[in-house]
């Protein structure tokens, strides 16, 4: 029987199911069992301290043999929605599952979050299951921050059937990991105007050359011309009193060579951790969407730029529908870039004007910018509070607050 004990102990202790540092728990019963034991078996009654030897060796034997077997029949899995707005609460669903017989004995799974993910009851759940039901534990959650949220099992633990021994998984597999794409909102900016009437002076006035030569590649050719709203600082002279009058609010041409350029925004951000990056982090990126319903609202069509997985991803946003939709693709993005803050990509576009909105205004940034100011328009936006003489040398500096309030730094 020794010999039988061993062998099970170190079929177990290679397993990674027992640590041996757990078992030092109980080094304190076992040797209060053993003296009762002996106690009872030559100073008390010979007959009943062989039956309390055997039920103390066997009880225990048995209870972590047959655990040791429905863990191996469990089946885990997670289960919580795809996609998520901002501020909302949700579930995850912890679901367990088994192909065998026995029923499993108390299982508890403790949660491990990303950070713009908030766990609103901390408490350990525990439960035991039956072969016919499901086990299932609903973790109630708020989506905090905007972004990729991921959620796995950090530890699974299952207790033997007398709740003497914890087994636990040395590795989870990947497959106990779900991601969550928190949707970030669209928020009304408030001193926007100015510059919004910046970008729009420079894709009015950007590449005269080149217009005048397509201007006058026919003789017989005319100019067309497309549409904005009116913005407080537009020439008087480019207002379109008749379909101002159709449409009750003034409107501006725009020349049609002009709308081939298209101003571009680019989000300067990176993976964070803590909660102050993570709101800097969310400023930006809802500021900048909040821009581009500005922009497509006027009849600009603009493109937005992203890194995600190493990559960098490039949207053309012609309407607001563009915008919202591209909501969800921001949801998904990592922010993982290439070891460039910049899409290099960006400097073969004709954009006209760069709108670089960063939660880290540092010298390595404004490195990699300088070589946009020979291409266009540089307008740097950052959260309120950050360090940002770095970026001073932009052509255009704003701040913008938590409430989506924007201050030029640069008048």
């Amino acid at each position: 029987m020794v010999n039988g004990m061993k062998k099970l102990f170190l079929i177990l202790k290679h397993s990674k199911i027992i640590h041996p540092r757990n078992l030092k728990k109980y080094w304190f019963e076992i040797i209060l069992i053993i003296i009762m034991a002996y106690a009872f078996t030559h100073y008390l009654d010979g007959d009943i301290g062989v039956v309390v030897w055997s039920f103390l060796i066997i009880a225990p034997l048995l209870s972590i043999i047959l655990s040791y077997y429905a863990i191996f029949k469990l089946r885990i899995n997670l289960k919580a929605p795809d996609y998520l707005t901002k501020g909302k609460s949700f579930h995850v669903d912890f679901i367990a599952s088994t192909i065998g017989k026995l029923p499993v004995p108390f299982v508890r799974c403790h949660m491990k979050l990303s950070a713009n993910i908030v766990q609103q009851d901390n408490r350990t759940v525990q439960s035991a299951m039956t072969p016919k039901e499901n086990l299932i534990i609903s973790y109630q959650m708020t989506a905090k921050y905007v972004g990729l949220a991921e959620i796995k099992i950090k530890k699974l633990a299952i207790f033997d059937y007398l709740g003497l021994v914890e087994f636990k998984y040395g590795h989870i597999p990947d497959d106990y990991i779900i991601k969550i794409g928190v949707i970030p909102e669209i928020p009304e900016l408030t001193n926007a105007n100015m510059m919004l009437h910046a970008v729009s002076d420079v894709i009015l006035t950007q590449d005269d050359d080149e217009e005048e030569s397509s201007a006058s590649f026919s003789a017989q050719s005319m100019l067309g011309y497309v549409h904005r709203e009116y913005v407080a600082g537009d020439s008087l002279r480019r207002v379109n009193w008749k379909m101002s009058a159709k449409r009750q609010k003034l409107m501006v041409r725009m020349e049609e060579a002009a709308t081939t350029i298209r101003p571009t925004v680019i989000l300067d951000i990176q993976p964070e951790t803590q909660e102050e990056k993570l709101k800097h982090r969310e400023i930006m990126i809802e500021g900048a969407l909040g821009f581009l319903v500005l922009l497509v609202k006027q009849g600009i069509p603009c493109s937005l730029r992203f890194a995600t997985g190493k990559q960098w991803k490039y949207f053309i946003l012609e309407n607001e529908d563009d915008v919202r939709n591209i909501c969800v693709e921001i949801a998904t993005a990592d922010f993982v870039n290439d070891n460039h803050r910049i899409d290099s990509n960006a400097f073969y576009e004709k954009a006209g004007a760069y709108l670089i909105y960063t939660a880290n205004p540092d010298e390595a940034l404004a490195l990699e910018l300088e070589s946009l100011h020979e291409k266009g328009y540089i307008c740097a936006i950052c959260p309120t509070g950050t360090q940002n003489s770095a970026l001073m040398g932009m052509d255009s500096l704003w701040e913008l607050d938590e409430n989506f309030i924007m201050k030029n730094l640069k008048n």
